[in-house]
C-alpha cells in the first residue's frame, strides 16, 4: 500500500513539473514570438535556482516550423536556449539534419549544430558545424564541409569546401570548393551555387556537380559541356555555360548580376553561338553578342532595358532595347519588346496570351526578325487521351516572302504497357500549312516515332533490355517560306543491352549495343558497342563505332 502511494506521489510530482514547465514555456514564447513550443522527455529534472530543465531519453522540442530530437536536452528558461547532446535530429518541412550536439536560441530561432550531416537532393553534406540563421524561411551555413553524391562509405569522389550557405531565396551557395578523387585534389573553384527547392524534390537541384561532362565519338570529335553558376556574395552572382561538339557546334553563355535592390539587378551578358552544317559544307548559324541591362522583377511585372552590340558586325553600332511583361491574375499575359539604333526603331515584338481556359491562345506581332508576324494567332485546344490539336493563322514574312498562312495540326503521344515485359509507344506530329497570296500552296509535314521495348530479369542479378524503333520524317508539296521547310529521313533504330547489377541499387555493369539503319540510303549510319559502368554518382562508358571505325567514350558525373 505504501509503495502504491509513493508511486502515485512520484507520478503526481512529474505531472506537476511538466505542467509547470509548459506554463513557463508557453508564457515566455507567447510574449517573445507569439509561438507555441512543446518539450518532451522520458525523464525530467528541474533546477529552480538556475532556471534549468533537463530532459533525458527521447527528448524532443516541437514548434510550428522545427522539430528537434536528441538523447538529452538542457533548457534554460531565462536565457531561452536549448543545449542538446547525442543523436541530434533537426526536422523542418523541407529538411532533415543530423548532428552530435546543439546550441539553440529558440526565441530568435538561431543556433549551432556540431558534427552536422544532411542531404540536399542527391548531395550528402557533412561539416564541422552548421549555423542555423533562420527557421522560416530556412537559412543555414555549414563550415569546413564536405559533400558527395556517392552513397558508398568510401566515395569515388568528394568535394571539400570552406562554407556552404543555404539561403532563403532557394540557393545553395558554396565557397572555396576543391574536388578530390580519393585524397588527390583535382582543381579549384572560388564559388559555386545551385538552385534549391526541397518541396519539389531532387529534380529541383540544377547543375549539382561542378565538373565538365566529356565525351568522344570518332569523326564527330570531342564533346565538352560545363555549367558553372556562382554566387560571390548577397549582391554578386552569375553563371557560365560552355558547350562544344567537335568542330560543328559551340555555345558560350555568360551572365553576371549585381543586385541593386530586392527587385532590381544590373546585368552583364555575353553569348556566342556557332553551328556548322557538315553535309552542306557551310556555316549554318553564327552569333556573338554582348549586353548591359537593368532588370526589374516583381510577382507579376518584369522589365528589362539596356544596350547590346553585335560583335560580328563591323559597324560598331549600339542597339538599345526594352523588354517588359505583365501577368494578370486572370491568366492573361502581356509582353512587348522594342529595339532601336541611333536613328530609328529596328525591331518590335508584341505578345498577348491566355492559358487558363480550355483553349489556350497566343496573339503575336513581330517585325524586324528573320521570321515576322503581322499579326498571327495560335490556338491550342483541349487535349484528350494524348491527342492535342491546334490551329494558327495570320500574315507572315520570311526571306522576303510575305503572305497569309493557315496552319492545322496535332500532336499524338501514347504509351501502352502490353504486359510485364513488353511496352509499345507512338508519337506522331502532323501539320499542314496553307499559303494564300497571288498563288495558293499547301505544305505537309509528318513526324512518326513508334516502337517496342522489352525488359526482363533473367536472374536476380541480370537484366536484358531491348528496343526497336521506327522514325519517319516526311513532307508533301512545297513551302515558299524557307524556315517552314523540314528535312526528310526514314530510320530504324535498334538497341540491346545486358546489365549485371552491383552491390548497391544504382550500381551496375552493362554491355550495350545499338544501331541506326537508313531506309532511304539502305545503309547503316551507326553501329556501336559499349561497355558501361553505372554508379549513383557517375556514368562512364567506352566503346567502338563500327561504321566510322572509331573509339567512343564518355563520362558524366
Amino acid at each position: 500500500m505504501l509503495k502504491k502511494i509513493t508511486d502515485l506521489y512520484q507520478n503526481l510530482i512529474k505531472i506537476l513539473f511538466v505542467s509547470f514547465i509548459l506554463i513557463i514555456l508557453s508564457t515566455a514564447y507567447s510574449a517573445a514570438a507569439d509561438s507555441e513550443y512543446i518539450v518532451k522527455g522520458d525523464e525530467i529534472s528541474f533546477s529552480e535556482a538556475r532556471n534549468i530543465i533537463k530532459f533525458t531519453g527521447n527528448a524532443s522540442f516541437n514548434s510550428a516550423e522545427l522539430i528537434i530530437e536528441a538523447d538529452q536536452f538542457i533548457v534554460n528558461t531565462e536565457a531561452e536556449t536549448i543545449k542538446g547532446q547525442g543523436n541530434i535530429l533537426l526536422s523542418s518541412p523541407t529538411n532533415k539534419i543530423f548532428g552530435d550536439s546543439l546550441e539553440y536560441d529558440y526565441k530568435n530561432e538561431r543556433g549551432t549544430l556540431y558534427g552536422a550531416k544532411t542531404e540536399i537532393g542527391e548531395l550528402k553534406i557533412s561539416g564541422k558545424s552548421l549555423s542555423i540563421l533562420s527557421v522560416s524561411p530556412v537559412e543555414a551555413a555549414v563550415t569546413q564541409a564536405e559533400f558527395t553524391p556517392c552513397d558508398r562509405e568510401d566515395p569515388h569522389y568528394h568535394f571539400k569546401v570552406k562554407e556552404i550557405k543555404i539561403d532563403a531565396d532557394k540557393k545553395v551557395s558554396i565557397y572555396t570548393i576543391i574536388p578530390y578523387i580519393g585524397s588527390i585534389p583535382i582543381f579549384y573553384l572560388p564559388y559555386y551555387s545551385v538552385n534549391y527547392d526541397a518541396k519539389n524534390g531532387d529534380d529541383s537541384l540544377l547543375n549539382t556537380i561542378p565538373v565538365p561532362v566529356i565525351g568522344y565519338a570518332g569523326s564527330a570529335g570531342a564533346t565538352v559541356e560545363f555549367s558553372y553558376p556562382y554566387r560571390i556574395n548577397d549582391k554578386n552572382r552569375g553563371k557560365f555555360y560552355y558547350w562544344k561538339s567537335g568542330d560543328e557546334e559551340k555555345n558560350i553563355d555568360y551572365e553576371h548580376s549585381y543586385k541593386l535592390s530586392d527587385q532590381l539587378d544590373f546585368k552583364v551578358k555575353y553569348n556566342y553561338l556557332y553551328q556548322y552544317d557538315k553535309e552542306a559544307g557551310q556555316i549554318d548559324d553564327e552569333e556573338e553578342k554582348a549586353s548591359l541591362a537593368f532588370d526589374y522583377r516583381s510577382e507579376r511585372l518584369d522589365f528589362e532595358t539596356g544596350i547590346y552590340r553585335d560583335l560580328l558586325e563591323n559597324d560598331n553600332e549600339n542597339i538599345y532595347f526594352i523588354d517588359t511583361g505583365y501577368r494578370f491574375k486572370s491568366g492573361i499575359n502581356v509582353r512587348l519588346s522594342q529595339e532601336y539604333n541611333q536613328e530609328e526603331k529596328t525591331a518590335e515584338k508584341y505578345f498577348l496570351s491566355g492559358n487558363s481556359w480550355p483553349i489556350n491562345w497566343n496573339l503575336k506581332y513581330v517585325d524586324g526578325e528573320s521570321y515576322n508576324y503581322y499579326p498571327y494567332l495560335s490556338l491550342s485546344y483541349l487535349a484528350w487521351d494524348g491527342f492535342s490539336p491546334y490551329t494558327a493563322f495570320g500574315r507572315v514574312e520570311n526571306a522576303g516572302v510575305e503572305l497569309n498562312k493557315y496552319r492545322f495540326g496535332y500532336n499524338l503521344s501514347w504509351d501502352l504497357k502490353i504486359n510485364s515485359v513488353f511496352s509499345y509507344y507512338i508519337k506522331h506530329n502532323y501539320r499542314i500549312d496553307y499559303y494564300k497570296s497571288s498563288y495558293d500552296l499547301d505544305y505537309h509535314y509528318s513526324r512518326l516515332n513508334t516502337g517496342f521495348s522489352f525488359k526482363n530479369e533473367l536472374t536476380e542479378k541480370m537484366i536484358i533490355n531491348s528496343k526497336l524503333y521506327y522514325l519517319d520524317k516526311s513532307t508533301g508539296n512545297y513551302s515558299p517560306l524557307p524556315d517552314d521547310r523540314e528535312d526528310e529521313e526514314q530510320l530504324i533504330r535498334a538497341a540491346l543491352s545486358l546489365e549485371l547489377k552491383g552491390d548497391l541499387p544504382q550500381s551496375a555493369w552493362s554491355l550495350d549495343s545499338d544501331g541506326e539503319y537508313n531506309l532511304r540510303t539502305e545503309e547503316w549510319d551507326e553501329i556501336t558497342l559499349r561497355i558501361r559502368k553505372k554508379e549513383d554518382c557517375f556514368n562512364a562508358f567506352v566503346g567502338y563505332e563500327f561504321i566510322d571505325q572509331s573509339i567512343v567514350f564518355g563520362l558524366e558525373l
